[in-house]
């Protein structure tokens, strides 16, 4: 007879099978049937707190109860009508953008989207499913669950009884997202060509006073080629170091591509994948120097409001370091 260890209902292994298993479900349906749609839903939240779960599952404890930490770490209850409590999906999604370097903001709203809608068909009368065409959220879904499960150490095969069509269909997702923003620059780019000589002159110089002075990494539009910015968040660890002649703190740290403007023809892109198809996905360091004052807060909250008041910051964030 083999002993049979019950599993942590919150352990990254528990949750993933418990995935398999409402995947399982949704591959009996086609994929116009509503019902397909709905477990798919389940399925993916599931999986984004498998995956949380798989850097710790103390990450899924509601963190206003250490009770609930407690539990996580594998401890019994230590409270008889304690009933433990775990993170909020938006919290696990929020979790998972910031120390996932793949699990970008455009997964975060769609993860977003779909449990949305799953928790107005779960508990209003409303009927999110019906209707939804399988084209405008499939390949999102597959492309989710593929960097949830490449963060496990997993592949679509792991998931899926067809692999391949996953595969198809997020290449589907990233041509359209090409095709998409080439279509966007070209419509950028034929209207500044149209614009007069000495038009274009004042929107450049306009532009480089912005990108100058607003937060952002540097770039050249490539619809009009005048100084831009691209946004991003972080990604993985943050270095600290301290400049052994001035004493200053210098934090560093990677960025992922999220959105990009240029305000002299007025592009605008947002999304990874958008950016990478326009060739503006590529990662950028955001460093940041501090006094130690700062570093460590020994300024009260009424002096730093103060000298906000009546000076520009000594320190500004520079994000145009590769």
């Amino acid at each position: 007879m083999t002993a049979t260890v019950a599993l942590h209902p919150w352990s990254s292994e528990a949750l993933f099978n418990k995935t398999l298993v409402y995947v399982g479900e949704m591959e009996k349906l086609s994929a116009n049937d509503w019902q397909f749609a709905f477990w798919s839903s389940l399925s993916l939240e599931l999986l984004a707190r498998a995956a949380l779960a798989n850097v710790s599952p103390t990450l899924l404890a509601d963190g206003k109860e250490w009770r609930n930490i407690h539990y996580a770490l594998g401890h019994p209850r230590s409270k008889k009508d304690f009933i433990p409590k775990s993170a909020l999906t938006s919290d696990v999604l929020r979790i998972l953008n910031d120390i996932l370097p793949e699990f970008s903001k455009e997964f975060v709203d769609f993860c977003s989207l779909h449990c949305a809608n799953r928790n107005a068909e779960l508990h209003s009368g409303e009927n999110r499913f019906i209707g939804l065409n399988a084209s405008e959220w499939l390949p999102k879904y597959y492309a989710t669950c593929e960097v949830l499960l490449k963060s496990m150490g997993k592949t679509l095969a792991d998931l899926f009884d067809d692999p391949k069509t996953a595969t198809e269909m997020i290449s589907t997702l990233k041509d359209t997202a090409a095709k998409a923003v080439a279509k966007d620059i070209e419509i950028c780019k034929n209207d500044w060509n149209r614009k007069a000589p000495e038009e274009r002159v004042r929107l450049v110089a306009q532009a480089t006073t912005w990108a100058t002075r607003r937060r952002g990494h540097c770039a050249d539009c490539p619809a009009c080629g005048s100084p831009s910015l691209i946004k991003g968040t972080g990604w993985g660890p943050v270095s600290t170091t301290i400049d052994d002649d001035s004493g200053l703190i210098i934090q560093k740290q990677m960025m992922i591509p999220a959105s990009f403007e240029c305000v002299a023809c007025g592009l605008k892109i947002a999304g990874l994948s958008r950016l990478t198809a326009s060739g503006l996905g590529e990662p950028f360091k955001d460093t940041t120097t501090s006094s130690a004052a700062e570093y460590f807060n020994l300024h009260t909250d009424e002096e730093l409001e103060e000298a906000r008041a009546v000076a520009e910051p000594e320190f500004e964030e520079d994000m145009n370091e590769r």
